[in-house]
C-alpha cells in the first residue's frame, strides 16, 4: 500500500456547511485520486484530537485541517481551511459573542494562534481573507480564496405553478432571520399572487406566530440530498444573513440558476453573482420591490464552484511537490492573496 501524500483531517461538525463540505469531499474522493488519508471524520474536534491527529499524521508530505485548526508541526506543508466568521468577528459584531457557548469562545485564541503554523490558509471569499487578515495580520500572506465546492444535484424541475421561496437556514441567535423573516412575510403580504416560504426549520426554533403563520411551511432540519429537491423545485432564496464565512445559499442559487434575495454586499455579489436579488435589511417596501424579480430567468452556472478544481488547489494536488507556487480561485473576480 503506497504511503499517503495527503492526510486530511475531517473532524469536528457533520451538519450545515461543515456537513455539505464533507459531502463534497466524499465525491471527490470517489472519483479515484492519488493517495490521500482521511482520519477523524467520525471525531469531535477535541483538544486531545488535536495532539492524537498529529500521531496519525505521521510521515505524510502535505497534511490538510478542514476544521479551522491548523495542524501543530506534522508534514513539510501544513494546510488548513478556515470557516468560521464567528472566530473572526469585527469590533462592531463582537457583541455577537455574547450569544454563543462558551466552548465557541474558548475556541477562538486556539484556531487564531495555530494560524502562525499553517504554510497555506484557505477561505472561501474575499470578505473572509479580510476577516482573517484583519485579525491575525501576521498570516495576510498565506492566504488563499477558494470558493466552496457546490455540486448540483440534476436539473431543475418544473413547478405546479405555485411560486416558492426557499429559506435554507437554521435560525442561530447570532443570526438575524427571524427578524427579516417578518420583513419577507409582510412584503408577501402585499401581492396577489400566491407564494409559498418553505424554510428548513422546527416550529420550535421559531416565535409562534412565525411558526403558524399560514404562508410559511416548515421543513425541519434536512440531509443534503432531501435539501436537494427543494433546491430543484423552488422559484427563488432569501438569504438575509451577514455574518457569514462563504453563504452556501448564495452559491447553489447561482449554481442552480435562481434569484437570491440577499444584503447587497461585496461577498453576496461575489458569491452570488447575477443570481444576486438585492434588497435593503429591514426594509419592507425594499424587500416587495425585490419580490418582483424573483420569477426573472437566471443563467444556471453549474461549474462555477467545480468540486475537482476546488480540492485540487486545496490539497496542492496541482503542484510537482509542496512550496509556494500561487494558487487561483474559481470566484469570479475573486481578490486571491497568493502565498
Amino acid at each position: 500500500m503506497n504511503q499517503a501524500q495527503v492526510v486530511i483531517d475531517a473532524a469536528g461538525g457533520a451538519g450545515g456547511g461543515a456537513g455539505r463540505l464533507k459531502t463534497e469531499l466524499d465525491a471527490f474522493l470517489a472519483d479515484g485520486t492519488p493517495p490521500i488519508r482521511v482520519i477523524g471524520g467520525d471525531r469531535q474536534l477535541t483538544s486531545s484530537w488535536l495532539v492524537r491527529r498529529e500521531v496519525a499524521a505521521s510521515g505524510a508530505p502535505v497534511v490538510v485541517s478542514l476544521n479551522n485548526v491548523s495542524f501543530a508541526w506534522r508534514g513539510n506543508e501544513r494546510r488548513v481551511l478556515v470557516h468560521n466568521a464567528l472566530h473572526f468577528l469585527t469590533p462592531a459584531e463582537r457583541h455577537l459573542l455574547k450569544l454563543q457557548p462558551r466552548s465557541l469562545r474558548a475556541q477562538i485564541p486556539v484556531v487564531r494562534g495555530m494560524l502562525h503554523r499553517a504554510d497555506v490558509i484557505a477561505v472561501p471569499c474575499s470578505a473572509m481573507a479580510e476577516r482573517v487578515a484583519d485579525r491575525v495580520p501576521a498570516v495576510r500572506d498565506r492566504l488563499l480564496v477558494l470558493g466552496n465546492p457546490v455540486s448540483p444535484v440534476g436539473p431543475r424541475v418544473p413547478t405546479d405553478g405555485v411560486s416558492s421561496i426557499l429559506v435554507p437556514i437554521v435560525p442561530s441567535p447570532f443570526k438575524n432571520v427571524v427578524a427579516e423573516l417578518r420583513v419577507l412575510l409582510a412584503a408577501l403580504d402585499r401581492r396577489e399572487q400566491p407564494v409559498r416560504v418553505r424554510m428548513t426549520a422546527h416550529p420550535h426554533e421559531l416565535p409562534d406566530d412565525l411558526a403558524r403563520h399560514p404562508r410559511l411551511d416548515l421543513l425541519g432540519q434536512l440531509p443534503h440530498h432531501e435539501l436537494a429537491e427543494h433546491w430543484r423545485r423552488t422559484t427563488a432564496v432569501f438569504f438575509p444573513c451577514l455574518v457569514e464565512s462563504f453563504g452556501y445559499p448564495l452559491a447553489e442559487a447561482r449554481v442552480y440558476g435562481l434569484p437570491v434575495l440577499a444584503p447587497e454586499s461585496a461577498q453576496a455579489r461575489e458569491v452570488a453573482g447575477s443570481a444576486l436579488t438585492p434588497y435593503r435589511l429591514t426594509d419592507v417596501d425594499s424587500l416587495a420591490d425585490a419580490l418582483d424579480g424573483i420569477d426573472r430567468t437566471v443563467t444556471p452556472e453549474p461549474d462555477a464552484f467545480e468540486r475537482g478544481a476546488y480540492f485540487t488547489r486545496l490539497l496542492g494536488l496541482d503542484r510537482g511537490r509542496p512550496g509556494r507556487q500561487a494558487d487561483s480561485s474559481p470566484l469570479a473576480g475573486a481578490r486571491v492573496v497568493r502565498p
